[in-house]
This record gives structure tokens, sequence and C-alpha cells, in this order.
């Protein structure tokens, strides 16, 4: 009975918000939102219907060469998610063994000589990072040529 009185009970009214009338800046937006949409929405029904044409297209060569196909589709498939798991797999290990040389060392593995440069990747890219302590002083300046 409880449940009925709460279920039907007469709501608060709640007071009315008066609405601002739009700005341009809304109306503008609303404008090239719906442009957009509609030109995605055009794109896309163009797109499925020039697959749909390919598909009914090239269906007589895949029946003609169903034989071949699936066999192949099936093995490239098989490969490709084997050479995944497996790079995942040797990645996933590399990571634990960093990790456990961390945890029992507690300093980072050796690094690889020329892998990285000394001003880690900015460096590599030109972005003009620091040296880092205790590099190397920059090169002097050549002398001027004095010309006759």
């Amino acid at each position: 009975m409880v449940f009925l009185k709460l279920l039907f009970r007469k709501k608060k009214r709640e007071k009315v918000v008066q609405r601002q009338r739009p700005t341009l800046k809304g109306v503008m937006t609303a404008f090239f939102a719906t442009t957009a949409a509609v030109f995605l929405l055009l794109l896309a029904g163009l797109s499925l219907t020039g697959t749909a044409v390919a598909f009914i297209a090239s269906m007589p060569l895949f029946l003609v060469f169903s034989p071949v196909l699936v066999p192949a589709g099936i093995t490239t498939t098989v490969l490709a998610s084997g050479l995944m798991a497996g790079g995942t797999s040797g990645m996933t290990g590399l990571t634990i063994f960093m990790w456990l040389y961390k945890r029992f060392t507690g300093r980072d593995p050796p690094s690889i000589p020329g892998l990285i440069p000394p001003g880690g990747a900015a460096a590599a890219a030109g972005g003009g990072a620091a040296p880092a302590a205790g590099g190397a002083a920059p090169a002097a300046k050549p002398a001027a040529k004095t010309g006759k």
C-alpha cells in the first residue's frame, strides 16, 4: 500500500524556466553541424552502395576460386594470429624480466650503446634538450678565417 502511495503521489510542479532566444553562434553551429552530418550520411550511403556493387560484381570470382581462397584465408588468419601471439608473448616475457631485474637489483637494466642518445628522445628528434649531467662540454667555435 505504501508503495502505491509513493508511486501515484502528486509530483511538485517545478518552476518553468524561461528559454533564451537562440544566438547567432548557436544557429550557425547547428546549421554547420547539420550540414556536416548530412554530408557524412551521404558519403556513408555512397560507400555502402559502392561496396555492395563491388561485392555483387566479384561474387562469380569468389565462387569459382573458393576452393583456393577459403583455405588460403584460413591459413593466413591462423599464421597472423600465431605471429601476433608469439610477439605479444615475447614482449610480455621481456617486460617481466625487466621488472624482475629492477625489483631485485634496484636499478635499471644496462642500456644498449647507441640505441638512445644521451639527451633522450628529444635530442634525437632535434628538440635541443639539455645535455645530461656530466656530459661532454660543447665543442669550441672554430677560429674565424681572415681573408686578404
